[in-house]
């Protein structure tokens, strides 16, 4: 099977073509383009709180097992909005780094990778969290 992401110039479209055996079929997709919207707080300010969005995870990996969808829908509940593409990176480096293991669980179809805190990330957890009440002590009082 050969599949082929053709635009055509001047044309918001995507041409898909999909080539099985001898016969070709072809999709159009067309894309509205949407005005641009403005960026949302949390998204200005990405890199600041990326240190907050990490400690998160240190902190239920601490308490459960998480996975990414998971990770994705409780950091939604405190005002974060991550796409698989950013969170995902962000549990490998912080498993490269020593701070998470993980492991595969099959359940039917579905297989995840489930992250768990290691003595490492805990130790920084443990750290980060005194440094926090540290500064919330000090921003608190001005």
């Amino acid at each position: 099977m050969k599949v082929k992401f053709l635009t055509e110039p001047g044309q918001p479209r995507l041409l898909l073509k999909v080539a099985l055996l001898d016969d070709t079929i072809e999709f159009r997709y067309r894309f509205s383009i949407m005005k641009k919207q403005p960026i949302p707080r949390t998204m200005e300010h990405h890199d600041l709180l990326s240190g907050l969005i990490r400690l998160h995870v240190l902190h239920h990996a601490a308490e459960q097992e998480i996975y990414g969808q998971w990770m994705i829908d409780e950091l939604a509940h405190h005002g974060y909005r991550l796409s698989p593409g950013t969170l995902y990176p962000m549990l490998h480096k912080m498993k490269r780094d020593g701070y998470l293991v993980s492991h595969q669980e099959r359940e039917g179809r579905t297989v995840r990778k489930l992250y768990t805190i290691t003595p490492k990330g805990r130790e920084g957890l443990a750290l980060a969290k005194d440094r926090i009440r540290e500064f919330a002590g000090e921003a608190m009082h001005k």
